[in-house]
Parts: C-alpha cells; sequence; structure tokens
C-alpha cells in the first residue's frame, strides 16, 4: 500500500549487522518488533531457517552445529556466508531471496528469515579476527575458512570470507589456489596472500587492514585443516563394508 514510503521498526539484526530503527519522518513506519518469524528457529534436516532478528545467543543454543559456543556475532556472519546462507527479503508487496554475503537492501525492504543449509560432512571451519584502537585509522577485521579434506586427500568447498568492519567480502583467488589441489599445508602462504586482495587498499587504515589479513588468514587456514576429517569415498565406503555371510545348508 505504501510502497516505497514504507519502513519497518524491527530494532536490530545481530546476524545481518543491520539496524531498523526508522523516525516519522523517514516514511510510513510500520512496527513489526513482536512478529515471531523474525525471531523464530526451525530445524529440519533439509536447512536451519532462522529469523532474521534472531539473537547470537539463541541460535548457539538452537544450532551449535552451525555456530558453536564462544562464536563472536562476526565470526557467526562469517559462518552464514562461509555456508551459502540465504535471506527472504520482504518488500513491495513480494519477497526476493539473496545471499547473505551480497544482501543490499532498499530502505523499504525488510529482512524476514535467513536460511541456512546443512554444516557438509567432514568440513572444518577456522575463524581468527582482530580489532586495532587507532583513532581514525581503527578497524575490526575478522577471517573464516570452511574446508574439507577429501578421500583423495585433496582440498574440497573451500570458502574463505574476510569481514573488514561489518563489509563481508570473498576472497575467491586465495580459494581458487587451494581448490581441488592436493592437501599440502605449504599452499596456505600464498592462498592467505591472495586473500588481503578482498581488500581494496586506498588509504593508510585500508592498508594496514590489507597487511593484517594475510597471517588471520594463515592462521584460520590452519585451524581448519586441522578440523576437517577426511571424506571417504562411496567405493572406499563399499569396500570397507562387511560382506555378507553365506549361509551353509549341512
Amino acid at each position: 500500500m505504501h510502497r516505497e514510503r514504507a519502513r519497518y521498526a524491527a530494532g536490530t539484526s545481530e546476524l545481518l549487522g543491520l539496524e531498523f530503527a526508522p523516525r516519522p519522518a523517514d516514511g510510513f513506519v510500520i512496527a513489526c518488533r513482536g512478529i515471531l518469524e523474525l525471531s523464530a528457529i526451525r530445524r529440519a534436516p533439509t536447512a536451519t531457517t532462522v529469523g532474521a532478528f534472531v539473537s547470537l545467543d539463541a541460535l548457539i543454543a538452537e544450532a551449535p552445529d552451525i555456530v558453536p559456543v564462544g562464536t563472536s556475532i562476526h565470526a557467526a556472519r562469517l559462518r552464514l556466508s562461509l555456508l551459502d546462507a540465504t535471506v527472504r527479503v520482504a518488500g513491495l508487496g513480494r519477497t526476493r531471496v539473496a545471499p547473505v554475503d551480497t544482501l543490499v537492501l532498499a530502505p523499504h525492504e525488510l529482512p524476514i528469515e535467513i536460511e541456512i543449509p546443512p554444516v557438509p560432512s567432514g568440513i572444518g571451519f577456522g575463524d581468527r579476527g582482530r580489532r586495532t584502537n587507532d583513532g581514525a585509522a581503527s578497524f575490526t577485521l575478522g577471517v573464516s575458512v570452511a574446508l574439507r579434506a577429501s578421500a583423495l586427500g585433496r582440498f574440497e568447498r573451500v570458502r574463505i570470507f574476510v569481514d573488514f568492519d561489518g563489509v563481508i567480502a570473498r576472497a575467491p583467488l586465495a580459494e581458487a589456489k587451494l581448490e581441488k589441489q592436493r592437501l599440502d599445508p605449504g599452499l596456505f602462504a600464498e592462498a592467505a596472500r591472495l586473500a588481503a586482495y578482498a581488500i581494496d587498499a586506498i588509504d593508510e587504515r585500508t592498508s594496514a587492514a590489507v597487511r593484517a589479513v594475510t597471517p588471520l588468514a594463515l592462521a584460520a587456514l590452519r585451524d581448519a585443516l586441522l578440523a576437517a576429517r577426511p571424506v571417504e569415498s562411496e567405493p572406499a565406503r563399499r569396500a570397507r563394508a562387511p560382506k555378507p555371510q553365506k549361509r551353509r545348508l549341512f
């Protein structure tokens, strides 16, 4: 009805890093803090669906396999990106779906829920971060990695994301350096260096953040490999399975 003039008073979405507290002068304000769908959590074999305004503590309590105890909010956002989570967004009488790491909202749109695919078997995660306190040059930085060790001894499903002051960017050059390559930690140094390209160095502050990415990415890659479990191939699983015993008649 109100189309582009609609604004939603829904509070803070911790998982998306967004605040919805419009003023009456901003447009036609719609109060929706009490809508249960915005903070509900539903588990299913195919996906976990969480309200876009669910608290981090509630998600950790309900889905520790997705966001383990002790995970920071920045690491939780990166974890959603690593798992290819998507966001259902309402606006102009319809809904749309967008990847969580590339989400861009119009002023009249509201995120409703986040759909998180199941955690792939054998996958390992690594999260590292740092915060600087240097006046105008201060920044918060996080690097999260997911990878799987295949039964053939190669890296699979490599995902590397960098969070710079709440802006999440993927590191495709670093991922390509490892994907389908042999399980050699010696490749991590170059991959970590390539991860720094996720941030554009345009001034002293961003240049400092770029330099900080490499050691964080290197540590996160090592953590992820340590946590990954080799995935057994189907032929190997069949070969290992006990063979049925023939029954003797006499």
